[in-house]
């Protein structure tokens, strides 16, 4: 009994010991550009400090219809307290794509239009909870595109949110 209670607390301090130790398991920040040009890495706690939205969504994926609530920010108030996106030039911003690229290299692009809230007016959210529960580790942070009838532009473990514009002639 006496080394029952030993190997029990032994494990408990080797548990907190490595708890304190792996920092490398927390979310990396979310990398940001502009036409290339790196700025400021995005944290979640950078993220959570912004104006929280909550969301209800619906959308069919492979294994059928998901029903969640999200929260997080959204991506227009993502990109503008990020400086990637001036919201006064309208007509700017209908040659800015937003690329959306998840840590196992899936890739969805928008455009800043459809986000603005003076043109398309978009609510994607940049999801940090569903459900109110944070997202886990293995899924991160989640881009939720709300009104598709399809889930596949909802992207998870967001990686990179690069801008770019599109020259024209």
């Amino acid at each position: 009994m006496m080394f029952r209670r030993r190997l029990t607390a032994a494990t408990l301090a080797l548990m907190l010991t490595l708890a304190c130790a792996l920092p490398s398991l927390a979310r990396e920040p979310i990398a940001l550009s502009d036409n290339g040009v790196a700025a400021a890495p995005l944290t979640e706690e950078a993220l959570r400090a912004l104006p929280a939205t909550t969301l209800d969504v619906s959308f069919l994926t492979s294994r059928g219809e998901e029903k969640a609530r999200y929260t997080g920010a959204l991506l227009w108030t993502v990109l503008t307290a990020n400086r990637l996106v001036d919201p006064d030039a309208h007509k700017g911003l209908l040659r800015r794509i937003v690329v959306v690229t998840a840590r196992d290299g899936y890739v969805l692009v928008l455009s800043a239009g459809e986000l603005a809230p003076e043109l398309g007016a978009r609510q994607v959210l940049l999801a940090y909870e569903r459900d109110g529960a944070p997202l886990t580790l293995e899924k991160g942070l989640r881009l939720v595109v709300p009104g598709d009838i399809r889930g596949a532009r909802s992207v998870y473990d967001v990686a990179r949110i690069d801008v770019r514009t599109v020259e024209g002639k």
